[in-house]
């Protein structure tokens, strides 16, 4: 009886080990090797994406600023028109 005992617990533990051999393998992480691939792939990718964003904002920017200018360049040309309204249109100090 009691070697009838110790074989199902000697089969057991086996079969556990055995088991947990096969969890641990299919579980386990990617080599070193396929990390640092897996990895730099994500950085490329990243950087990409960024390098993307960058150039979007960057023609936001220039958008923009091309708005900016043409809408200073008018409230220049009627502040001179209306500098000379005032002046009499002499276009000599007051």
């Amino acid at each position: 009886m009691a070697q009838k005992r110790y074989t199902l617990l000697a089969g057991g533990l086996l079969l556990g080990a055995l088991a947990g051999a096969v969890a641990g393998l299919l579980a386990a992480p990617k080599s070193g090797r396929e990390t640092r691939a897996q990895l730099a792939a994500k950085a490329k990718d990243a950087t990409g994406r960024l390098q993307e964003d960058i150039d979007r904002a960057r023609g936001k920017a220039r958008v923009a600023y091309d708005g900016l200018l043409a809408r200073l360049r008018d409230l220049e040309t009627k502040a001179e028109r209306k500098a000379k309204q005032i002046r009499g249109g002499s276009g000599v100090p007051a």
